[in-house]
């Protein structure tokens, strides 16, 4: 096996890799010395230090000196004469802490002076030796080596651990979590900003104490609250739970807490420390999927039972059961239309010329129908019953009314009026929503014209029914329905409320 070092490797990872091993520790060496006799005596001096496998190289101007630094290395010591022919050691020492300020850096020079060795130390001088003192070298770089081997292991894990907080802080704000940390013996709480804001408070101060966080609880929940902190202390399991708060502007809000014990080396609880989240976007999520769910489950049963309604009406004025599949088909169209329209306007109603138009648009484009009113807004219920009762009124004038003959046509027209009494026709009544005068009322009205001789029916089929009963039970309104020879005429008087209003 092998013990060559891998000269790719990183100095400290050199370092390391030899001392695990029981390897000499390589050191590369920049030395500053003109005079090559003196250059010899400093490379033997360093063959002796044992551990450690030095490789100097030597520079005698100030330009390869700035070269070498600039472009050489990494070195782990600089060793400089005081004195040289182009240049002084101190401005080789300037240079060298601007630019390595972890390497160490030793004067070895001829020139005595306590002066000399006190300002170089004051400048970021590792050490000073004197030429006549050699021995000396050897102990000097030894230790020089050693403690800077320790002050960038020091420095390594600082920055480290400078990084790997900064990535933390990163994270909990990318992620809008707050940290915060309880000392159980004293009630103190240090919480972050960002743990702060979620309760709704600018300034972490506001919450310096565990009391003082109780008090921003919801009131139905500051007992649940406790106890999970209790249950969490004595049972050394992780703290998981959401809570109402209450903002000082009143509001309530949620958060989330979660966090763990922190226990001294005797296994006794010292503490709590954690992250907190405002999750109170996503309560109101999951309340409004519950409302959309439950609201859901009311359409489905209402439509289903307006679906079997259908069948059920369907099958008894059908005269045959050939003819049933068409008819019923045929409104269930008409349902799937009403509810298409109602589900792309996200079910929040529609208005009533977009109704007219879902089932008259064909006519009105061959100029055989005109509608028009002003703008009105219908909630869903209503939305889904005028157009069923559109689609009778239209069906029955293409098989036997105005649209059956190419002379005829139809117009619809509606209107608002506050005045109570304008919505009463012969032998009607006015709806439960109409009796107080100021509330007033849309009026609708369907007239066709043009077409052959109406004949009554002998019989009320499905679509007499749904208009004159479905409908006015649906829109608690009053409806009249009259087949005059010259034209079907239709008139709904429904009472203006949140779920028929003008726009």
């Amino acid at each position: 096996m092998s013990n060559r070092i891998d000269p790719s490797a990183s100095s400290d990872g050199l370092e390391r890799l030899a001392i695990g091993i029981g390897l000499p520790i390589p050191c590369h060496v920049l030395l500053l010395e003109d005079n090559g006799m003196d250059a010899d005596l400093v490379r033997e001096h360093l063959l002796m230090i044992d551990g450690h496998d030095f490789d100097i190289s030597r520079v005698d101007t100030r330009q390869s000196y700035i070269d070498a630094i600039t472009e050489g290395g990494p070195y782990d010591l600089i060793l400089s004469d005081f004195d040289l022919p182009d240049f002084d050691g101190m401005s080789a020492l300037a240079i060298a802490r601007d630019r390595l300020p972890r390497v160490p850096f030793i004067f070895v020079s001829g020139m005595l002076g306590e002066e000399n060795a006190i300002e170089a130390l004051k400048k970021g001088a590792t050490d000073y030796v004197v030429k006549l003192r050699m021995e000396r070298l050897q102990v000097v770089v030894r230790r020089a080596l050693v403690e800077a081997r320790d002050r960038n292991e020091l420095a390594d894990k600082r920055k480290a651990l400078a990084e790997s907080e900064a990535r933390l802080r990163f994270a909990l704000e990318a992620g809008r979590l707050g940290s915060w940390e309880l000392t159980l013996a004293t009630g103190r709480l240090h919480v972050s900003a960002i743990c702060a804001a979620n309760l709704g408070l600018p300034d972490p101060s506001a919450i310096a104490t565990y009391d003082m966080l109780l008090d921003r609880v919801h009131p139905d929940d500051r007992e649940y609250q406790r106890t999970m902190v209790q249950q969490a202390v004595s049972t050394g399991s992780a703290l998981d739970m959401e809570y109402r708060t209450i903002w000082p502007d009143g509001s309530v809000h949620w958060v989330q807490v979660r966090g763990r014990g922190v226990y001294d080396r005797d296994g006794i609880p010292t503490g709590l420390a954690g992250v907190s989240l405002n999750i109170t976007a996503r309560k109101k999520t999951e309340e409004r999927q519950l409302l959309l769910l439950e609201e859901l489950n009311h359409r489905v049963k209402n439509t289903l039972a307006m679906v079997q309604s259908i069948a059920k009406q369907t099958l008894r004025a059908t005269q045959s059961a050939e003819a049933f599949p068409d008819a019923f088909q045929s409104r269930l169209r008409a349902l799937a239309q009403a509810h298409d329209l109602l589900t792309r306007r996200q079910w929040q109603g529609a208005s009533l010329s977009e109704i007219a138009a879902l089932t008259l648009e064909p006519h009105v484009d061959a100029g055989r129908v005109r509608v028009g009113g002003p703008p009105v807004t219908l909630a869903t219920g209503v939305a889904v019953s005028l157009h069923l009762a559109f689609h009778e009124l239209a069906t029955n004038a293409a098989k036997y009314g105005a649209l059956s003959d190419e002379s005829g046509r139809i117009d619809l027209e509606w209107e608002i009026t506050r005045d109570a009494t304008a919505g009463r026709s012969n032998g009607g009544h006015i709806g439960a929503g109409i009796s107080e005068p100021d509330q007033g009322a849309l009026i609708l009205r369907w007239r066709e014209s043009g077409g052959p001789p109406v004949v009554p029916p002998t019989r009320r089929g499905f679509g007499s029914r749904l208009i004159e009963r479905g409908l006015a039970h649906e829109l608690e309104g009053d409806v009249a329905l009259a087949f005059d020879p010259a034209g079907v005429r239709c008139r709904l008087v429904i009472p203006l409320s949140p779920r028929v209003s003008p726009q």
